[in-house]
Formats: C-alpha cells, structure tokens, sequence
C-alpha cells in the first residue's frame, strides 16, 4: 500500500470487522486505501486483544502513542469514528505535534449534557431474546437496512458475538463510569489540538445527537461539520461513500486549515 499514512481508529460496533468486511476491509477503509497508507487497529479489547494496565483514558492516548512509535510513525493523519472520534481528540489534545489533520466522525468522549444521547450500553447489553434490534435501532437511522443487519444479525453465531461482547468490554473499560463515554475535562483541553479539525456527523444520531457538534467546535480553533443524511450513529456503515467524500476531500485539501463553520 503507498502513501500517506493514516490511522484509523475505529467505533464502538467496532465498524472494523463487520463481517462481509474480513477480507478487503470496510467500504470506507477500501476508499482510504486507496490514497494512503492505512493503520487500522482494534481497540484494546476488541478482536481479542489484551486491556491489562488500562484505565484512564489517559492510558488508552498512550497506547496509541506507543504504538506510531513502534511503527516509526512520526505526524501522521487521524481518523476516529465513535469511539475512536475520542481517543483521536485525546491523542491530538495530548500530543498535537503527532497530528497532522484530524477527522472527527460521530465522535463521542465531550460531556454535553444540554444534548445528551441514549446510553449506549443498556441497549447492546445481552438479551438472550431478541437479538439485536434494540442495539441497532440505537446505532443506526433504519435498523432494518441491510447495513445494520450484516453488521448486527439477530442470528450471529456464537463466535462473533463473543467476539462482539468482548470488543464492549474494552469500550467499558474506558467509558463505563458516568458519565458515560465521556471525559468532563476533554472540553476545556481542547484548545490544544493544533491540527484542522473534520467533524462528520449523521443527522440521526441517537448515541450523540448532532448538537454536540456545537461544543466541540466552541473548543476547536480549526473546524468545520459535514452532516450526512439519513445516517445514524454507524454513519461510516450506513453512509460510507458519504463518509469517505467528505474525509477525502478534507485531506485532499493540504495547503492550510479548514476553516470555521
């Protein structure tokens, strides 16, 4: 793969591995692939992997930092949908000479409680019955789409939602505490990201409501908002050629900041 890279870091239904994606990535990682050099890791926790020594989200900025070290990475280009929208602003308010430009999709981790969202973990708990349809309904505008079916069947075999429950248990791990998937202190640290600063949000998000778009760009010096329509939380699934215009056009775009919008 050649050129620039990009780390993409990805979102709470951990959007990197839905299941018809395993061999060729998702349809917006293929987008990206084809102009960059793409990283794209599972969170601690999900697909397995190890969560031992993290607590804070200060510990989850650091593992992300020791890992572009371990891969020679120096300024690099952040994507960060959901989950991943949080621990890319903790990165680029932490370490902003690492961050180049910064896109921002449906992020959560701003604690914005004139526009709070539903709480995402009470719906993707496990049901037994059921399957997964109150879990979808939150994550995505139309829960009957196919879309949020492949992602979220209501027969997923066992394997993948072991696979799945054991990706929450890291998104726990980091957000469980009120409030939830939140930091209190990211509003007032946000001054510090130096980067220009993509935000992409669907128009119908339940998990955080387009609104709290407001306060992150009250924080950020460098900004604008792309909405798209029709799309929910699991924007990047749901609406993934949307998603990969806006984010491409905006890394397209290397001669200066994005301006404020």
């Amino acid at each position: 793969m050649t050129g620039d890279p990009l780390l993409y870091l990805h979102g709470l239904a951990g959007d990197l591995h839905a299941p018809f994606t395993q061999a060729e990535g998702t349809p917006l990682l293929r987008a990206l692939g084809e102009g960059f050099d793409v990283t794209a890791p599972p969170h601690p926790g999900y697909d397995g992997t190890p969560i031992d020594g993290l607590g804070h989200v200060e510990d989850w900025a650091f593992h992300y930092v020791d890992l572009l070290d371990s891969l020679g990475l120096g300024e690099i280009d952040v994507i960060g949908h959901s989950i991943g929208g949080w621990l890319a602003a903790e990165l680029a308010v932490r370490h902003p000479h690492r961050v180049r430009r910064l896109a921002l999709v449906a992020p959560v981790g701003l604690h914005a409680p004139e526009h709070a969202g539903a709480l995402f973990f009470g719906a993707v708990a496990p049901r037994g019955l059921g399957g997964f349809g109150e879990a979808r309904a939150l994550l995505f505008a139309d829960p009957e789409s196919e879309a949020a079916l492949t992602t979220l069947p209501d027969d997923m075999d066992t394997e993948r939602q072991q696979r799945w429950f054991g990706g929450l248990i890291g998104a726990a791990r980091l957000g469980w505490d009120a409030p939830q998937l939140a930091n209190p202190k990211l509003a007032s640290h946000l001054h510090r990201v130096s980067a220009p600063v993509l935000l992409v949000w669907g128009d119908q998000d339940r998990v955080v409501p387009v609104a709290q778009a407001d306060a992150w760009q009250a924080g950020l010096s460098d900004s604008r908002l792309e909405i798209v329509q029709g799309a929910g939380h699991c924007v990047v699934m749901e609406q993934p050629d949307a998603v990969a215009a806006a984010v491409l056009g905006f890394l397209d775009n290397r001669s200066g900041g994005v301006g404020s919008a």
